[in-house]
């Protein structure tokens, strides 16, 4: 009887993943993208909450400038934004230093008003008091309408 020789092709191993290592390439993808979700929202409410305090902060120091208890009148001033209250009976200064917008008395002291502000500027004009300032890269403007008041320097 003859001998029947098989002869087998010798092939080379095709490179793969197998279910095991691409099941885990995909569990450590929706992991990865779980947490980088995560801290975008995170991150969104984070802006969403410095946006709302800087526009409490804007809105406080419009309703102070435009107070019917301070009852505030523009003093025309070199380089001075100036203020007299008549119901306080006082001068009062507006001004801008080190990137904080503050109002001082005559006295002694001052109220810081805005934080972290980059830009401000003032016209007055027509009875009205035009301010605009940068806050933490966002634009703010406002227009009060006040008297002007003449006094001494």
């Amino acid at each position: 009887m003859a001998h029947l020789k098989l002869k087998l092709k010798k092939t080379d191993k095709l490179a793969s993943f197998t279910l095991v290592e691409t099941i885990s390439a995909l569990i450590v993808t929706v992991i990865a993208f779980s947490i980088l979700g995560v801290a975008i929202k995170s991150s969104n409410i984070a802006i969403r909450q410095s946006q709302r305090s800087d526009e409490f902060e804007w809105t406080q120091f419009v309703d102070l400038v435009s107070s019917d208890d301070l009852g505030l009148e523009y003093v025309a001033g070199k380089n001075l934004v100036r203020f007299y209250s008549p119901t306080k009976e006082k001068t009062y200064r507006l001004y801008y230093k080190n990137d904080v917008i503050r109002m001082t008395g005559v006295e002694a002291g001052y109220v810081p008003l805005l934080y972290d502000v980059s830009f401000f500027t003032t016209e007055y004009k027509d009875a009205t008091l035009t301010m605009k300032v940068r806050m933490r890269e966002r634009d703010y403007v406002c227009h009060v309408v006040m008297p002007k008041r003449k006094m001494e320097e």
